[in-house]
């Protein structure tokens, strides 16, 4: 609502719709002219030369750039009506105008042979640079061509000038109403003074301001005389795609326009949005109009630092409220815009709201620079410095914010998802507890404080805060009652890991970490059987990992020594992988485990078959015919054994001891007498080998065995001491 003595620029629209004149101030409807038709109406300040200009630096700071050839388009309807050239050379810029097909060039004061020769220079450039357009047509439409002869006249190039008559900053202004053009506050916000030239090339005074909105970057100004207003359209009326067009002016101060897409209308809070675009266009476009295909008005272009472009919706540039009186640009409180806390904000939460998250940062820090007090600016800060990994910086923006609010539950909870993310667990946890404690509502605090107690590890604790979580009635509990089941277990109280594995599983039938979790649960429990059938159940699930669940499942057997049961797990592996001999050793070795001694000799047989150079299950096979007392065979099987090992004494020691047992004694011999030449002083071969010899009545050589035995084992010694003498 405007003030006393105020007017709106909304109402000034209403109040011009109202008397039946379109928006380009003249009566009847659509608010069209004609193409390549120009306003009768006298220009203010209209001169007929050309002023010549130096080549001034553009932005702020006055730094020159150094750049190639730029070419400013204009043109009223389909026809070129000029072509304006500017070449940097480090001295005078020169611009050749064509004007109804007629080069002529204007250039610092020359003799006369100078001119000849810059005529003859202006010539080559003019020729190189129509080529160059020709080559770039396509780039230059001709519904670009109409737009830019319908809207054009109702645009300004405008330059801001210091209190010292240097320039500031070059921009765009549109116009808005007969009196009232429209620029980016940013563009005017440091001017004592404001010159505005349009399509034609002529000055335009501007008076001074009539209106700022400083919270979306606007600023409404007063040129002296009357200009053609825009057509007003909408941003509603645009789809995703839609060809729109922004008009401003160039390096050079010539009107241009560039051809873009609306992309979408993005939200900054409650009835406040801005639209995203597509456009290519230079730093003095901002403060331009975007128009639609029909030359409609739609917003004002927005251009910032980092290539920060979008538009204001045309809705936002009416709402702005005109004061009662034009305030000379000199009577305005200079400032730099993007140094203010407003300024950075706003171009800061549109950045945000685009997703450029590099542009954000650097607005929001400098905006907590210029109000070190602003607690919102440090949140806002904190959370785009999270997103961007830089936790370090995250932490100390929210801890900021806890020293000017100690009792602000958000920033704590930031706090501690940074800390937990930096491993600082028990830090985390106690941050956590404050935005508890503090009221925080987000839904998933008590799951978070779970996971930091969980990861200190206090786990009755973790236990505690997931419960919580789980009693809030979330969507997800699932994944609580998960974290739930692995605390229960890593605290020993199993059957209420059991019950809350169970409860994930019902929402999560075939989530294989919740299977994992239950089956450790089980077999912590003791319930192998019931472990076993989980393990079943995830190698349905899960294929690719069939092999090592099956393997969890005979080594929880094996385990627990319940070999009879570790076979069945063995043979879904062979099923699976039936041309690796370990698996069949392992089962092999599950059956000489479990006393099945047949079954073993087969396994390993098998194991065998696929690798014959295989020593332990030879080893394996005399173990087996060992046990079952078939001497002679298990003989046999160790030879195997040390032809392929023969530096192994336990082999010959077998062999030895295998014939010993089928009472082979001087088969026995020669085995035994290998394995004390590889192990001098292994007792029991020596022991073996003692009895030998006294079965073999050769007690000579039994006494002296007896008497190296004395030397390494005292005891096995004096048990064999009887039967030698």
């Amino acid at each position: 609502m405007a003030a006393q003595g105020e007017t709106s620029v909304r109402d000034l629209m209403a109040e011009r719709s109202e008397g039946g004149v379109d928006h380009a101030g003249r009566p009847g409807s659509p608010a069209q002219r004609e193409p390549g038709r120009q306003d009768d109406r006298a220009q203010p300040e209209d001169r007929a030369e050309e002023r010549q200009q130096p080549d001034r630096p553009d932005g702020p700071g006055g730094q020159s750039r150094q750049h190639g050839p730029i070419v400013a388009l204009s043109a009223t309807g389909s026809q070129v009506a000029s072509l304006s050239v500017a070449i940097d050379r480090g001295g005078p810029c020169r611009y050749i105008k064509v004007r109804n097909g007629y080069p002529s060039a204007t250039t610092p004061d020359l003799s006369k042979e100078d001119a000849m020769t810059e005529r003859g220079k202006a010539g080559l450039i003019l020729i190189g640079m129509m080529a160059l357009i020709t080559a770039r047509a396509p780039a230059q439409t001709e519904e670009a061509n109409n737009v830019l002869g319908q809207a054009g006249p109702s645009v300004l190039a405008i330059i801001s000038y210091g209190s010292d008559k240097a320039e500031i900053l070059k921009g765009s202004a549109l116009a808005l109403g007969e009196d009232i053009v429209v620029t980016a506050y940013h563009a005017v916000s440091q001017a004592y003074d404001v010159e505005g030239r349009n399509i034609k090339g002529k000055k335009v005074k501007i008076e001074g301001i009539i209106g700022v909105d400083k919270e979306h970057d606007i600023a409404l100004l007063r040129p002296k005389g009357k200009i053609d207003a825009l057509p007003v359209g909408s941003v509603e009326s645009l789809t995703e795609g839609a060809r729109i067009f922004a008009l401003g002016s160039n390096e050079s101060g010539d009107v241009t326009i560039v051809e873009g897409t609306f992309v979408k209308t993005v939200e900054l809070g409650p009835q406040d949005s801005i639209f995203e675009v597509t456009l290519a266009v230079p730093d003095q476009f901002r403060g331009g109009p975007v128009v639609d295909l029909n030359g409609q008005l739609v917003g004002m272009l927005f251009v910032g630092e980092r290539n920060l472009k979008f538009g204001i919706p045309i809705a936002t540039l009416v709402s702005v409220t005109r004061t009662g009186s034009v305030m000379e640009f000199k009577s305005q409180t200079q400032e730099n815009y993007f140094e203010t806390v407003v300024g950075n904000k706003f171009a800061g939460r549109a950045a945000l709201a685009l997703d450029d998250q590099l542009a954000a940062r650097t607005h929001f820090e400098r905006a907590v620079k210029a109000d070190p007090s602003d607690l919102q600016g440090h949140l806002v800060l904190a959370g785009i410095l999270s997103r961007q990994r830089d936790y370090s910086a995250a932490v100390s923006a929210y801890r900021k914010v806890t020293e000017l609010d100690p009792g602000n539950a958000e920033a704590y909870y930031g706090l501690g998802t940074i800390l937990h993310k930096q491993t600082q667990y028990k830090e985390a946890a106690a941050a956590l507890e404050k935005a508890a404690a503090s009221g925080y509502a987000g839904p998933t605090l008590y799951f978070d404080l779970g996971g930091a107690y969980e990861a200190v590890p206090d786990f009755a604790k973790a236990a505690e805060a997931y419960e919580k979580y789980i009693a809030s009635g979330p969507d997800d509990a699932w994944a609580a009652y998960l974290r739930l089941g692995i605390c229960r277990t890593s605290l020993e109280q199993y059957d209420e890991a059991v019950a809350a594995l169970l409860e994930a599983r019902k929402s999560q039938p075939n989530d294989v970490k919740v299977g994992d979790a239950l089956a450790q649960a089980y077999v912590k429990a003791g319930r192998l059987e019931d472990a076993e059938a989980v393990y079943d159940a995830l190698a349905g699930l899960n294929p690719p990992e069939a092999k090592n669940y099956y393997r969890l499942a005979y080594q929880m057997y094996e385990g627990a020594g319940r070999f009879d049961r570790a076979i069945a797990p063995l043979q879904k592996i062979i099923e699976l992988d039936p041309n690796n001999e370990t698996n069949y050793y392992y089962l092999g070795m599950t059956h000489f485990k479990a006393e099945q001694y047949d079954e073993a000799v087969a396994a390993f047989e098998k194991s065998l078959a696929l690798k014959p150079d295989f020593p332990h299950a030879w080893y394996q096979i005399g173990s087996s015919h060992f046990n079952a007392k078939r001497y002679r065979q298990a003989a046999e099987a160790y030879k195997s054994y040390v032809e392929l090992t023969p530096d192994d004494a336990s082999g010959w020691l077998n062999i030895g001891v295998s014939y010993n047992q089928a009472k082979n004694y001087e088969a026995a011999l020669e085995p035994l007498k290998k394995c004390v030449e590889l192990k001098p002083e292994d007792p029991v071969a020596l022991a073996n080998l003692a009895i030998v010899y006294i079965n073999l009545k050769d007690n000579y050589s039994a006494k002296e065995i007896y008497n190296k035995l004395v030397t390494v084992d005292p005891a096995m010694a004096e048990k064999l001491k009887k039967y030698i003498y």
